[in-house]
């Protein structure tokens, strides 16, 4: 993604009911992935971003975060990550069964994937035996923006091409389905909006949904509406629609 977005990233993961959200169901399923294990995890994050989940995920095992920009390998290591790694996922390999657990939050549809089954393959290999990937990836085309340009989506998915992905690199899918249910509806008008008239770049580029500020109020309630959701989640309700696809598969 563009620069700016690093460090628009920094500057909010800690704090936006985006991310917050996102993490919080992350770390529901790290943690019950450590319970059933009834041992620490060797963890990794496929794509680290600014590090904000390898921090949130250290108290479950030792935590490696890779990626292939160098803001996002600085962001991740100011946060303490004691491993922090440059990796292209389209071309590097990572350790052939080295991790129980791999998080890739938002990363398969970027344009600099242009093999997803290739990539999950590698993920794949990454992992020991039974070992377990976490994968979010963003929904539906017809939701596709001027965000989308800003963080550079190569694509976004429906749930069954997902599972269809995993499934061919391997993996049995536990569980798969979309996420973000409620802001489904305004996120496909907004963005039908947005394509009828594009919003203004500031020089010369195009911003994303983080710059759209979010009052303190607002955005403990966003939060606390997608935590309820990750409950339904974690409880193994599948949702007919939302913005993002979040699955779990197992090696």
């Amino acid at each position: 993604m563009e620069a700016d977005e690093y460090h628009a990233m920094r500057a909010v993961e800690d704090y936006h009911w985006w991310y917050v959200g996102l993490h919080d169901l992350v770390i529901r399923s790290v943690q019950g992935e450590a319970a059933w294990l009834k041992r620490p995890l060797n963890i990794l994050d496929a794509g680290c971003g600014t590090g904000r989940l390898c921090e949130l995920m250290q108290p479950f095992g030792p935590v490696t975060g890779c990626d292939a920009h160098p803001l996002a390998l600085e962001a991740t290591a100011q946060r303490g990550i004691g491993r922090v790694l440059h990796c292209d996922l389209a071309v590097d390999e990572m350790g052939a069964e080295s991790y129980d657990l791999i998080a890739c939050m938002d990363v398969l549809y970027h344009r600099g994937v242009t093999d997803e089954e290739a990539v999950l393959k590698k993920l794949r290999r990454s992992l020991k035996k039974g070992g377990l990937l976490i994968i979010q990836v963003a929904a539906l085309e017809s939701l596709r923006g001027s965000h989308d340009v800003a963080v550079h989506t190569r694509r976004r998915y429906r749930r069954g091409e997902v599972v269809r992905l995993l499934e061919g690199a391997g993996f049995t899918v536990e569980f798969a389905s979309y996420r973000l249910l409620p802001w489904f509806l305004p996120a496909l008008l907004w963005r039908g909006f947005t394509r009828l008239c594009p919003p203004r770049a500031i020089d010369g580029k195009t911003l994303s949904d983080l710059a759209s500020p979010v009052s303190s109020w607002m955005n403990q309630l966003l939060a606390t509406c997608v935590k309820l959701e990750n409950r339904l989640l974690i409880g193994g309700i599948r949702l007919p629609v939302g913005t993002s696809v979040f699955a779990l598969a197992r090696k």
